[in-house]
């Protein structure tokens, strides 16, 4: 009876499939999948910090108006894409240490790869560096700046499907993150390369 009751109790409710809950619950982010998703993303972001490097170089210099260099509209967004390309690379190089290339040709990418939520967050992230970019010159730089950074932290650390009373320090540390650097990149391009910001 005991054997009988103990095989009972493990067999899994509604007919044999197993519990709600369980059944679309995500799949988590494995080490493997992980080191996919970084490869992917680096390479996106070289490609796109490379495109804001490039537009950045073709905006007009301000040499014709006897100003310093500094002060050339493209100083700011070329920073932000030699920047982003810096940290692209390192992202690269890192994966491919962690035998990222190898991981693909030991398979193929995943029918589900566009329903995957490190998909949906190099998406949101690419989202984000677009509309940044659009808005620069067209919004008062600390606040596009405080709002691109604060949503870029948020993007990666908050749980949506969490209440919010139990990530308010997650949200604060966004903020407090946004704001110093946002001033402190306003500082330095305004007080030190004496460089007006959009």
């Amino acid at each position: 009876m005991e054997v009988a009751r103990h095989k009972a109790s493990r067999r899994p409710p509604c007919g044999g499939r197993p519990p709600i809950s369980t059944r679309f619950m995500e799949t988590p982010m494995t080490e493997k999948s992980m080191v996919k998703a970084d490869l992917i993303t680096s390479i996106v972001l070289v490609v796109f910090g490379t495109a804001i490097l490039v537009l950045s170089i073709q905006m007009p210099t301000m040499a014709d108006y006897n100003q310093s260099i500094y002060s050339a509209p493209g100083v700011v967004p070329g920073f932000i894409g030699v920047m982003l390309i810096l940290l692209s690379l390192s992202m690269l190089l890192r994966s491919i240490r962690r035998k990222a290339i190898s991981e693909f040709r030991g398979g193929s990418i995943p029918k589900d790869v566009l329903t995957q939520e490190s998909t949906r967050r190099i998406l949101m992230t690419i989202a984000l560096c677009v509309v940044y970019s659009f808005l620069l010159g067209k919004i008062w730089f600390p606040l596009v700046t405080f709002a691109f950074i604060f949503a870029f932290i948020l993007l990666f650390e908050y749980d949506w499907k969490a209440a919010f009373s139990a990530q308010t320090r997650k949200v604060i540390v966004a903020a407090i993150i946004g704001i110093a650097t946002t001033a402190l990149v306003t500082l330095v391009f305004q007080k030190l390369f004496l460089v007006n910001l959009p």
